[in-house]
Parts: structure tokens; sequence; C-alpha cells
């Protein structure tokens, strides 16, 4: 297995044009999970860079679903609670903690509780869950609107 954060660094420069959800990077990110212009694609960048990562063979379904990647974590039993470096990230609703609408990968885990964190389909600021690229930036986790998948490395 590649490292998948090192693989989804490479993907920075991504940005969307003509549109919402949109572009040549954009497309053939969607196009991993079947998906196209105007779907979000945050989930289809974790199955673009997962897909790298393990050769074609990622432990998590090739989905641009939040749910059902929150769905099979749970499954498995791969749901955790605290953050690893490679980890895949799910935002939870304040509202509905079984509902997740944004993913990506955590880059980095610090003593202070600060999480690195790089999505596709977010802000310059990493904040929002339908922005226009890939970024990575900080955040503080909160227990309760941040689970994370600790999937299989091998």
């Amino acid at each position: 297995m590649r490292d998948p954060v090192e693989i989804a660094r490479q993907f920075l420069f991504v940005r969307e044009v003509g549109g919402q959800n949109c572009g040549v990077w954009v497309g053939a990110i969607q196009r991993v999970t079947g998906n196209a212009p105007p779907d979000p694609w945050c989930a289809s960048f974790v199955a673009f860079v997962l897909g790298i990562a393990f050769a074609g063979k990622s432990p998590l379904p090739r989905t641009a679903s939040c749910p059902q990647l929150l769905a099979v974590a749970r499954i498995q039993g791969w749901l955790s609670a605290t953050p690893s470096v490679g980890d895949v990230f799910l935002r939870l609703k304040a509202d509905d903690p079984n509902y997740a609408h944004h993913t990506g990968f955590v880059t980095r885990v610090d003593p202070d509780g600060t999480i690195g964190q790089i999505s596709g389909n977010t802000s310059a600021d990493g904040l929002s869950s339908n922005g226009d690229r890939v970024a990575e930036r900080d955040l503080k986790a909160a227990a309760s609107t941040i689970i994370y998948i600790a999937y299989p490395r091998t």
C-alpha cells in the first residue's frame, strides 16, 4: 500500500472549473465512483485516492456516498473516536450523528487536539462540505461531529 496522505497531496491543485462540481480533474475523480457533475465529490476523492494507494483493491467501497462509507465502516467495526494519520474522517451532521455529509483524510494528529485533514469538494479554508477544490487545513475536531474510519492498511 502507498501512503494515501501523500497521494491526496498530489491533487491539491484540483479546482472546479465551469460550474459547481465541474472540471476536467473533478470529472476524472467523479468517474471513479460513477457519478458526474453536478454531483458532490468528496467521497469520490477518497475512493480515487484509496484506489491508487491500494492499486485498485481498496478496503473501502468505491462510492460517492458519505452515508455509505459510514454504514460500511460501522458494519466492519472500523469506526473510531480517536484519529490516526491516514484514517478517513467523516463529518457528521450536528443534529443527526448517524448522517455523514463530508469526508477526507487525516494528515496529522497533534497533542492539543488539532487534526490536519485533506479533502475534495471543500473550500480554501477546508470548512465547506461543498466547496470548489481539494484543500488541506487544520481543524479542532468536536467529538460529536467527526468520526474516523480506521480501515485495514494491508
